[in-house]
């Protein structure tokens, strides 16, 4: 028997629930690109690209695909690396999780350093 209520149940979905846009949007943001430019870049619509940024469209496979070869990113990893809680994960992989995300931070700020000079 489950002691948890829906909304309990709930809440913890929309917590696990990975958001590319977010993390989409936020990279455009560190790179100093604005909507256009990324849109163009990825060979989509600004509409699309903002419906994806406010995550009211999932990227797809292939626009995940495209953002990994123009930016060298995965959109999943850098999305766990910037919204995950490495304390939920088992205590056997915390810290190569830890050091997997700082790198991520430390290449994102590397990218958004090439790209501004």
């Amino acid at each position: 028997m489950n002691s948890k209520t829906p909304k309990t149940n709930q809440r913890k979905a929309r917590a696990l629930t990975i958001r590319l846009g977010n993390t989409a949007r936020d990279l455009r943001e560190s790179l100093g690109l604005s909507q256009r430019q990324v849109a163009d870049a990825l060979g989509i619509t600004p509409v699309h690209l903002c419906n994806v940024d406010k995550n009211r469209a999932a990227p797809s496979q292939a626009l995940i695909d495209k953002y990994r070869e123009l930016w060298g990113i995965d959109l999943y990893v850098l999305a766990w690396c910037r919204h995950g809680d490495v304390q939920h994960l088992p205590q056997g992989i915390r810290n190569a999780a830890a050091a997997l995300a700082d790198e991520w931070r430390e290449q994102l700020a590397e990218l958004g350093e090439r790209t501004e000079g």
